[in-house]
C-alpha cells in the first residue's frame, strides 16, 4: 500500500501546485453581513449617476463588467428592473473581464432592516496572481478580477445579497421616491458594494478588538486602508495588537479613516471618515461611511449605515468609488520577469509592462536600486515608453564588479496611487548577483502516475528555474529496463519546460515499467547540474485501454489488470469475507489550508452504453461527513466519493452522480461520528456495513446510449479530517444482478473445485429423465466462450470438462434445461 500512497501524494501535489499558481490560498470566513438600515426619517434626496455613466447607459456603450443576478422566485418584478438598472450602473464603475454572479433573496429582514449583503464567504483568496498585496484576502469577484481568471463558475455565487419583503419600496428608477417609501434602486446599489469588497473581518467580542474570526490576522483588502486620524494603520499590531483593548478602542473611537488615495484625490483632498461609534455595531461598523459628515444630501452618502425615506442615490460619489477603486478595483498592473544572475558586468535591460486603469502617472515610473540593501545608497532610473504602448525600458550599468544589486519595480497613476514590484518593496526586493555562479537549477516535477494507452503522446512537464538562467534540460529513461535515447524538454512558458516521450504508445504493452530522471543544466560558465530524483528513478505503468464491452462484471475476489490501480488496490482488508476495491485505508488529508487530495481508480474496459443502463456495487462509505444542509457542490460538503465517467479517454471526466460521504446512510455515520477524535474518525469498515448502489448510467444528461465512456472511482479529501475511506464490491455494469441467481428447481446441480485450476467438475443429480441440459461459460463481457451438452440424462453425472485455455478470471457458469434457465454461478479460474 506504500507505493500506492506514494502515487497517490504526487498527483494529488499537482492538483495542489496548480490550485496554489491560479487561485491562491482560499479560506472561508463567517462574518455577518453587512446591513443597511432604515432610518425611519423623511431624508429627501436625489443624486444620480454621473455624467459620464448617463452617457455610458443612454449610449449603451459595451460594459466594462457584466453583472449576472439569479433571482429568488417570489423576487418581485419590479423589484427586477430596479435591481438590473443598479446592476447596470455597477457594470459602467468596475472593471472585469469575469462575469460577476449575484444570488439575489426576497425575504422578511425585521423591521429596521432594509438589506443585508456580503462576498461569498466561502471563496476568500489571497497570493493569488496579480495580488496587489501578499496574504490579503478578497472576495472571491475581485479575485477573478485582478488574476484575470475563473475561478468559482456560474454555479457558484461571487455575491449574496437579502432584501427585505417587508418595507415600503419605491421601484421605479426616476428618484422621485415619495417621502413614505425606500428607493429599491439605492439600497441595491448600497449592498452591492458590501458584496464587491466594502467589507471586511474586524470585530468587537466584549473589551476586546479582533480580525480574522476563526484564524486571528487574517484581513481583507478593506481592512488594510483603515487608519486613525494620524495615518496609523488598524493592521499595525505594533500599535494595534490582534485581541486586544487597544484595537477595541481604535475601532470605537468615532475617529477611524480611510487611506484610499483615489478617495482622497477625488473627494476633495480629505481623508474618508468611516463610520465607528462608540459601541460596536455588528454589520455596520468600519465597513461604512461616517452619517454625520456625509449626510443624505452630500454626493458620498450612498454608503452611510442609514438610507431615509425619500432618498434617492443612485451614485456611489467620488469617496465610495475611490476605495471600490483601492481595494483592487482599479488596479495597476506590473509584469516583469526578475532578472537573472550575471557572471561579469553587463549593461541590465528592463522591459515592464505597465497596464493602468486609470492613466499612468509619466513622471513616476522607475526602477530604484541599491547596493546595500536601501541601508544608505539608493539611486533610481526612469522607465521610458517604448513603441508598444505598454511596455516601458531602461538600461543600468551595473556600478558595481561583483556583489549584488537589490531593486524594485515602482510605477504611479494620476490618483497619486503608487504600486511596486514586489509589492511589499522595499521590504522585499528582487536582487541580482554578480560574480561565479555555484547555484544550481531547481526542479519541481510531479511524477507521472501511469500511462493510459489510447495512443496519444505522453507530455511530461517540470518547473525548472536558476538564478542565472537554463541551458539545457532533458529526460532519461527505460522501458522494462532497456534504455532508451533521452529527449530535451523545451521551455513552455515562464519556467515550465515540457517534452514528449518519444516512444511509439503502439510498442507498449500493458503493464510495462517506465523509469525515468530529469536533468537540467544551468547555463554558467560551470554548467551547474541538477538530477531529480537524486538516487533513484520515478516509475510509472503502461496501462492498456482494451476494447469497448457492453457490460462487465467484477467480484474483486483476486487482483486484476482491469483496473489503473495507482491508488487504490483489490485485497481483503480485516473485517472483511472477501476480496474489493479498496482506497486507502485510512485516507490521509493535507492538513493545510488551500490543499486537496484525489485518491482514483480508472476501469480500463470502456462500456458501451445502453439507455438507462445501470450501474450496481456493494460499498462502505466512512469519509468525512458534509453539514447537515450542505448540498454537493457547497463549500461545506467536504470530502466525496464519487463515480465519473469519461467520453474523451481521460482527459476530461463529467460526473454520473453527485459525490456523496457517510451522510449517504445512517450506519456509516453513526459508526464515523462515533470514533471521531480531533477530526478524525477511526472507525473501520466491515462486511456488515456493505450497501448496495444503484447508478442509472443516462439519468443526469451527461452521457447517452451509443456513448463509449471510461469510468473512474474517486475520494476527494480536503484540507483537514478525515476516516477509514471507500470500498467496493460485487462490481456490475449493465448486467442484472438477476443473472447470478442460484437454483430455480428442485434439481441438483452445480460445479467444482471453485475455485479450479484447468479442470471444472460438473455434477447434476436428476430424480427424473431429462432430454437435454445446457451449460454455457461466459466471461466477464457477457461473451459465451465455452458450451458443454448433456442429453438423454436419466441419474447422476459428474463429468470433468477442460478448461486449461481459458485465461484466468471470473466466469459465470449457467445450466438450461431443455432451452430454460435453471441456474447460474460464479466461477474463478486461477493457475495457482
Amino acid at each position: 500500500m506504500m507505493k500506492n500512497f506514494l502515487t497517490l501524494i504526487s498527483l494529488s501535489l499537482l492538483s495542489i501546485f496548480i490550485s496554489e499558481q491560479v487561485h491562491g490560498q482560499r479560506k472561508s470566513f463567517n462574518v455577518p453581513p453587512q446591513v443597511c438600515y432604515a432610518s425611519g426619517k423623511v431624508e429627501r434626496a436625489a443624486i444620480p449617476p454621473s455624467p459620464e455613466i448617463m452617457d455610458a447607459l443612454k449610449s449603451a456603450t459595451v460594459n466594462k463588467s457584466d453583472i449576472v443576478v439569479t433571482y429568488s422566485s417570489n423576487f418581485p418584478e419590479e423589484a427586477k428592473q430596479a435591481f438590473e438598472y443598479a446592476v447596470s450602473i455597477w457594470e459602467t464603475i468596475i472593471e472585469s473581464t469575469v462575469p460577476i454572479y449575484v444570488d439575489a433573496t426576497w425575504k422578511s429582514l425585521g423591521e429596521t432592516t432594509l438589506g443585508s449583503c456580503s462576498p461569498n464567504q466561502d471563496y476568500f483568496y489571497a497570493n493569488f496572481e496579480n495580488a496587489p498585496h501578499p496574504n490579503i484576502y478578497y472576495p472571491v469577484a475581485l479575485a477573478e478580477k485582478l488574476s484575470k481568471t475563473e475561478i468559482t463558475g456560474k454555479n457558484v455565487p461571487d455575491i449574496y445579497a437579502n432584501f427585505n419583503s417587508d418595507a415600503d419600496w419605491y421601484f421605479s428608477t426616476d428618484m422621485n421616491t415619495p417621502d413614505s417609501q425606500y428607493d429599491f434602486t439605492t439600497v441595491v446599489m448600497h449592498e452591492m458594494a458590501h458584496g464587491l469588497g466594502f467589507f471586511g473581518f474586524f470585530f468587537v467580542d466584549g473589551t476586546i478588538g479582533n480580525y480574522g474570526y476563526y484564524d486571528y490576522g487574517d484581513a481583507s483588502t478593506f481592512d488594510l486602508l483603515v487608519i486613525k486620524n494620524n495615518g496609523d494603520r488598524l493592521l499595525d499590531t505594533t500599535l494595534f495588537p490582534n485581541q486586544s483593548t487597544a484595537l477595541k478602542n481604535a475601532l470605537t473611537s468615532n475617529a477611524l479613516y480611510n487611506s484610499s488615495p483615489t478617495a482622497k484625490t477625488d473627494g476633495g483632498g480629505y481623508k474618508p471618515t468611516l463610520y465607528a461609534p462608540s459601541t460596536w455595531d455588528d454589520g455596520s461598523s468600519v465597513y461604512h461611511l461616517n452619517e454625520n459628515t456625509y449626510p443624505s444630501s452630500n454626493a458620498n452618502s450612498l454608503m452611510t449605515p442609514f438610507i431615509g425615506k425619500a432618498e434617492a442615490i443612485h451614485n456611489p460619489g467620488p469617496i465610495s468609488a475611490g476605495i471600490m477603486a483601492d481595494i483592487g478595483w482599479k488596479h495597476l498592473y506590473i509584469n516583469f520577469d526578475k532578472l537573472k544572475d550575471i557572471e561579469a558586468v553587463k549593461p541590465l535591460a528592463f522591459n515592464v509592462y505597465l497596464n493602468s486603469e486609470f492613466e499612468l502617472d509619466s513622471s513616476s515610473l522607475f526602477v530604484v536600486y541599491s547596493t546595500d540593501n536601501f541601508q544608505n545608497e539608493i539611486d533610481s532610473i526612469p522607465l521610458l515608453a517604448d513603441t508598444t504602448e505598454t511596455l516601458f525600458k531602461t538600461e543600468l550599468v551595473p556600478p558595481i564588479e561583483t556583489g549584488s544589486i537589490q531593486y524594485y519595480i515602482s510605477a504611479g497613476d494620476v490618483k497619486n496611487r503608487t504600486f511596486r514590484l514586489p509589492a511589499e518593496a522595499p521590504k522585499d526586493l528582487y536582487t541580482i548577483t554578480i560574480g561565479p555562479d555555484t547555484e544550481k537549477p531547481v526542479i519541481t516535477h510531479n511524477p507521472i502516475p501511469f500511462f493510459l494507452l489510447t495512443g496519444d503522446s505522453l507530455e511530461i512537464t517540470a518547473n525548472i528555474d536558476d538564478n542565472l538562467g537554463i541551458d539545457t534540460v532533458f529526460v532519461q529513461y527505460t522501458i522494462n529496463d532497456v534504455s532508451q535515447t533521452p529527449f530535451a524538454l523545451k521551455n513552455k512558458t515562464g519556467t515550465i519546460y515540457s517534452g514528449l516521450f518519444s516512444f511509439d504508445p503502439a510498442q507498449l504493452n500493458d503493464g510495462d515499467i517506465i523509469t525515468y530522471n530529469i536533468t537540467a543544466k544551468d547555463a554558467s560558465v560551470s554548467n551547474n547540474k541538477t538530477v531529480i530524483p537524486y538516487k533513484f528513478n520515478y516509475s510509472f505503468k503502461a496501462e492498456q485501454v482494451y476494447d469497448p464491452v457492453e457490460k462487465y462484471i467484477h467480484m474483486f475476489d483476486f487482483s486484476t489488470t482491469d483496473f489503473v490501480l495507482t491508488d487504490f488496490d483489490i485485497y481483503t482488508p480485516t473485517g472483511f469475507t472477501d476480496g474489493g476495491l479498496q482506497s486507502p485505508h485510512p485516507y490521509p488529508s493535507p492538513d493545510a489550508s488551500g490543499e486537496e487530495y484525489n485518491f482514483s481508480t480508472i476501469l480500463k474496459h470502456p462500456v458501451i452504453l445502453k439507455e438507462n443502463g445501470t450501474m450496481t456495487f456493494d460499498e462502505v462509505v466512512l469519509v468525512e461527513p458534509s453539514e447537515s444542509y450542505a448540498d454537493f457542490g457547497d463549500s461545506e460538503f467536504w470530502d466525496y466519493v464519487i463515480v465519473e465517467g469519461s467520453k474523451d479517454n481521460g482527459k476530461t471526466w463529467l460526473q454520473l452522480i453527485n459525490g456523496y460521504d457517510s451522510r449517504a446512510n445512517a450506519n456509516w455515520l453513526s459508526a464515523y461520528n462515533l470514533s471521531l477524535v480531533n477530526q478524525v474518525s477511526g472507525a473501520i469498515g466491515s462486511s456488515d456495513m456493505f450497501k448496495t448502489r444503484e447508478i442509472n448510467l443516462t439519468e443526469n444528461g451527461n452521457f447517452s446510449a451509443g456513448d463509449t465512456i471510461l469510468f473512474r472511482f474517486r475520494l476527494y479529501s480536503d484540507p483537514f479530517a478525515h476516516g477509514w475511506g471507500w470500498a467496493i464490491d460485487n462490481l456490475r455494469i449493465q448486467v442484472a444482478v438477476s443473472s447470478e441467481l442460484t437454483a430455480l428447481s428442485s434439481e441438483k446441480i452445480g460445479a467444482y473445485p471453485n475455485p479450479f485450476t484447468n479442470q471444472l467438475q460438473i455434477q447434476i443429480e436428476t430424480t427424473k429423465p431429462v432430454s437435454e441440459i445446457q451449460a454455457d461459460i461466459f466471461n466477464i463481457y457477457g461473451q459465451k466462450v465455452k458450451t458443454f451438452r448433456f442429453e438423454n440424462i436419466t441419474g447422476n453425472i459428474n463429468e470433468s470438462v477442460s478448461l486449461g485455455d481459458l485465461s484466468d478470471g471470473i466466469y459465470l457458469l449457467t445450466f438450461k434445461e431443455n432451452g430454460k434457465n435453471i441456474s447460474s454461478q460464479k466461477i474463478i479460474k486461477t493457475s495457482k
